[in-house]
């Protein structure tokens, strides 16, 4: 390897001290020659008495080593998020000196976002993503600060999350979107429910995770949004499902296209499947996570489990998570004890007995 210089993927990169200081950067070149002859000129810039600036690095040349370093803790999904959100910066800050970026820009980029159409929470997870770009910044030492953490404060209010989805599928409407579904996609359907796998737990479910003596099923830790195994009962008709189906040995996959292969966890072909069906059926239409929050509805209501129980069940990493994405469900208890409440009234008894119902 070639002293001062060493390669990240296909692209050089330069390191060397000069002044008591460390110096490194991209030389954006995949040759040799081209990175020796820039390394060079880069040496001569800091061996002249005239020159006392530090390398101004840019968000694309971070953007880069950012992406080599960071990406690889990263889960799939999350690096997803990672490169779209880069994307989106991009287009803003191409070429800029990351010491340039400041509330000005950070604002621009905003008003850029907001003017495109996209939600509040977009925009704050597009900032967050250059946020964790400008904390490694600050360990290369490449700056002294980071503009958006302060930027992110102000904005708070005028950023705010959306609010969260409350959907999921009564019994009926369930009913009416199995019975629209092919065979393929309802054993899909009906194990969403029954589990409340996130999409990709479920499409990279093997059978080697499944214990059908114990009738069990694990979500082994890699898969793990939260990185923490967890192994669920499974209800009887799961268990049905499973002990019909055609078994594989070891690492094949429990759900399988019609080719052979894995589901994507965003395989067009499941999703637009649930959406036919759902408007076959006359459901109003719903993503598939929502199976995974009727799964939630399912035991609280149905089964009677407690909030701690069934965020151990769907694998939340804390129960004020659950807590959080099903306080919902005490005010549709409110609304359908009022409704009986009425329905007495009409029948001439007392409206009285609505109260004891709330209570």
């Amino acid at each position: 390897m070639p002293k001062n210089l060493r390669k990240r993927g296909p692209i050089w990169w330069y390191r060397f001290n000069a002044r008591g200081q460390t110096h490194e950067g991209s030389l954006e070149t995949e040759t040799l020659s081209v990175a020796r002859e820039r390394l060079e000129g880069i040496r001569r810039r800091f061996s002249d008495p005239k020159f006392g600036v530090r390398v101004r690095h840019t968000f694309d040349v971070a953007a880069e080593r950012f992406s080599v370093e960071h990406f690889k803790t990263l889960k799939r999904k999350s690096r997803l998020r990672y490169v779209s959100s880069l994307l989106n910066l991009e287009r803003t800050f191409r070429g800029v000196a990351l010491a340039d970026i400041g509330p000005a820009m950070l604002g621009e980029f905003e008003q850029l976002r907001l003017k495109e159409g996209v939600s509040g929470s977009t925009v704050r997870r597009d900032l967050a993503c250059l946020s964790s770009l400008f904390s490694r910044a600050e360990e290369w030492e490449w700056v002294g600060g980071n503009p958006v953490k302060p930027y992110k404060r102000s904005r708070k209010t005028a950023l705010k999350e959306g609010p969260a989805r409350t959907r999921y599928l009564s019994h009926d409407e369930e009913a009416g979107v199995l019975g629209r579904a092919g065979a393929a996609l309802q054993t899909l359907i009906m194990f969403a429910i029954d589990t409340g796998f996130r999409r990709e737990e479920q499409f990279s479910l093997l059978w080697s995770d499944v214990d059908l003596m114990a009738g069990e099923a694990t979500v082994r830790a890699k898969i793990a949004k939260n990185g923490k195994a967890r192994t669920i009962p499974l209800l009887p008709r799961t268990l049905a499902l499973l002990e019909a189906m055609p078994r594989g040995i070891g690492d094949a996959p429990v759900f399988t296209t019609y080719q052979g292969g894995r589901y994507s966890p965003n395989s067009p072909t499941v999703n637009d499947g649930l959406t036919k069906a759902c408007r076959l059926a006359g459901v109003p239409r719903i993503q598939w996570h929502d199976l995974r929050r009727t799964c939630g509805c399912r035991l609280l209501q149905d089964l009677g489990l407690s909030i701690g129980e069934v965020s151990k069940w769907l694998g939340h990493g804390d129960v004020r998570i659950t807590q959080e994405r099903y306080a919902f469900l005490e005010t549709d208890h409110l609304h359908k004890a009022l409704q009986r409440g009425i329905a007495i009234g009409m029948n001439g008894q007392k409206l009285g007995h609505a109260r004891d119902d709330i209570q």
